[in-house]
């Protein structure tokens, strides 16, 4: 598990808390500079990829959890390799935040990995952070021996 600390006051989405489990991502999440009673996560291909998921987080406390499937992720895309960007969309008429991590002062975040790489349907996923600090899934399909 990893906890991330809060030192800014904009109106976000960002990632409280990742949790690998056998099969998902578990990601604990909060808005920040926004009240709303329900959120939906948006997974999008980078790259001009059509493909797109909405998974709804459910309530927590005062955050929001959302339980990402790996096989979904894996056999959505027909790529060698492929990028998820994830946004959270709050249920209001405004666009939905690109989701991040919590601020904690250090920059160039790019390639922190935030959970260890899960497999699934012969393809490698790794949720990491951006240049820009938001979050991110790589898939990469696995050489076949």
């Amino acid at each position: 598990m990893v906890k991330l600390a809060r030192t800014h006051p904009e109106r976000t989405a960002e990632v409280d808390e990742v949790r690998p489990r056998r099969g998902w991502i578990v990601l604990r999440l909060s808005l920040v500079g926004i009240v709303a009673d329900k959120a939906t996560l948006i997974l999008q291909a980078r790259d001009g990829g059509q493909a797109e998921m909405r998974l709804p987080a459910d309530g927590y406390g005062d955050r929001f959890q959302v339980r990402i499937p790996l096989g979904a992720l894996a056999t959505a895309c027909t790529a060698r390799d492929w990028t998820w960007d994830l946004y959270l969309d709050a249920g209001t008429e405004e666009e939905p935040l690109r989701l991040g991590r919590h601020q904690d002062g250090i920059g160039g975040g790019k390639n922190v990995f935030l959970c260890p790489a899960q497999h699934a349907a012969g393809v490698r996923v790794q949720l990491y952070c951006t240049v820009s600090d938001n979050v991110s899934i790589a898939c990469a399909r696995e050489e076949k021996r």
